[in-house]
């Protein structure tokens, strides 16, 4: 599960792998837009961001002959809503720009410059807050353009924890950002779990829509090993023993409030091969996986420590 995001991201920039990108100004204000032509008719897709905040706007519209009328996804021509109205000069676009009643000039010029190592080079972790846990700080940052939060480890843990965990949250921070910039809307939320001198532990829950027919709804669990400094992929890491479907099944099979759609305890268990978890101060926590259609049975099983002991 915790591929998702690099999927996301791939099927983002395969997506526009072809497009021509263009740096210039609207008016005063420098903006970046990429461009994408499809040859076999006269619709063109495209998106510019500026260079004060990075987060993509949506563009739709045609080229007639050697003129683009592009404007804001969503919307109609008459409501001349981030209206492009542009002309094609060899390696450079120029024109107008209306939003409403705001008209401004616009003049593009072609590049090679990568859009994206250019917000990657721009996100910047501005310091938020601080969380408390029997004096184990953790740090809350926002990422300024994206306005995407994730905490650090701060005061109460050692400089190996922070150097492991911390990058692992560094690279995690920046593809939210770098979803949150680049998608049409991603809301992602952090529940911590557990913070204790052997893990922390927290869930991801992500709602991304980039395009296509449905958006993409996440659970995502993630267990840090403090005293290996590792990141936990598996429960059998931990209990390598344990056969946590035979477990859960014997605890909940008979569970009448369950969902009796999401069949949670038919069939051979092949529901919880495939799982997200966390640790919890009472045990852990197991999620099992669903095909999309089904995301609202992905809900939380918990096995208590004394239970995962017996069961190992």
């Amino acid at each position: 599960m915790k591929s998702s995001y690099i999927t996301i991201l791939i099927v983002l920039f395969s997506l526009v792998s072809y497009a021509q990108n263009y740096r210039g100004t609207i008016g005063k204000h420098e903006i970046f837009f990429q461009l994408d032509t499809d040859y076999n008719d006269d619709s063109v897709t495209a998106f510019y961001f500026y260079k004060s905040h990075l987060k993509n706007i949506l563009l739709g519209g045609r080229r007639v002959k050697s003129e683009l009328v592009i404007y804001e996804k969503y919307s109609d021509l008459k409501e001349k809503k981030e209206l492009f109205t542009l002309q094609f000069d060899n390696d450079q676009l120029y024109g107008t720009w209306e939003n409403m009643e705001v008209v401004l000039k616009v003049h593009l010029t072609k590049t090679t410059e990568d859009f994206r190592k250019y917000k990657l080079r721009k996100i910047k972790f501005l310091r938020d807050s601080v969380t408390v846990y029997d004096n184990k700080e953790l740090v809350w940052f926002t990422e300024k353009y994206s306005k995407k939060t994730l905490f650090r480890l701060g005061n109460g843990f050692t400089s190996a924890q922070h150097e492991f965990v911390n990058q692992k949250l560094d690279t995690l921070h920046a593809s939210f950002a770098e979803i949150g910039l680049e998608c049409e809307w991603a809301d992602i939320d952090i529940d911590v779990k557990l913070v204790s001198d052997d893990y922390i532990s927290f869930y991801e829950y992500s709602s991304i829509y980039c395009g296509g027919a449905h958006p993409n709804h996440n659970k995502i669990g993630y267990n840090y090993d403090l005293k290996q400094n590792v990141q936990l992929e598996k429960i059998n890491e931990v209990y390598p023993l344990l056969d946590h479907y035979t477990l859960l099944k014997n605890k909940y099979e008979k569970d009448t409030d369950l969902d009796i759609e999401c069949e949670y305890f038919l069939g051979d268990g092949d529901l919880w091969t495939y799982y997200n978890w966390v640790f919890t101060k009472e045990g852990i926590s197991i999620v099992p996986s669903y095909p999309h259609a089904m995301t609202p049975c992905e809900i939380d099983f918990l096995l208590t420590y004394k239970e995962l002991e017996k069961g190992n």
